[in-house]
């Protein structure tokens, strides 16, 4: 044999009797799904069961995401009539018609209240999907609401804090507003008394 970097011959040392020497094999290039079963190839045993089973594993798999489509469509048509009918119905009570033997005061309490306990619900909501969605959530004012209707796939949550907000969201607003102008007055005493 003829040593490729200088030109002189060298001796390989000789096989020993009963060792096979190594070998190397060309390898193809794996193939694509559409490459493996060629449509002109002839029927053999290796490539007519492979076909029935990979139709029957997409069509298994097309049904399941179906199916998968269908329920979501279904689930967002759901908590969306949720919303309507809570939306509708706590609005009314609110605006119109109240609830017998409470009086109007009391439930806007109640009503901000449940919007509290839907704000921290929403801060959980936002811990568990995601810790950076969660630690926003409890560092930015509002930001759990944002989280809720553009970027939480709970649908049902969503449908009923919405409605809540429908009744109860201006009165919250008009609380919070009346409480921070009470924090600024109050910061703004201690800093001329100081």
């Amino acid at each position: 044999m003829v040593c490729t970097a200088c030109g002189q011959a060298m001796a390989l040392p000789a096989r020993k009797p009963g060792k096979p020497g190594l070998e190397l094999k060309r390898r193809e290039p794996p193939r694509s799904r559409e490459q493996a079963i060629p449509t002109d190839a002839p029927e053999s045993a290796d490539n007519v069961p492979a076909l029935p089973s990979l139709v029957a594993r997409r069509s298994t798999s097309l049904a399941r995401d179906t199916h998968r489509v269908q329920a979501h469509a279904l689930s967002v048509w759901l908590s969306a009539l949720i919303f309507l009918v809570l939306a509708g119905g706590l609005a009314y009570i609110r605006f119109y018609g109240g609830w017998p033997g409470i009086p109007l005061e009391t439930l806007k309490w109640y009503g901000m209240l449940a919007i509290a306990a839907a704000y921290l619900f929403v801060i959980g909501l936002a811990l568990r999907d995601n810790m950076f969605d969660g630690l926003l959530a409890i560092a930015v004012p509002l930001y759990p609401f944002y989280y809720l209707f553009f970027s939480s796939s709970a649908l049902f949550t969503r449908a009923l804090v919405g409605a809540l907000l429908v009744a109860f969201g201006y009165d919250t607003l008009l609380y919070l507003q009346g409480w921070a102008a009470g924090v600024v007055d109050a910061v703004n005493h201690w800093i001329r008394h100081v």
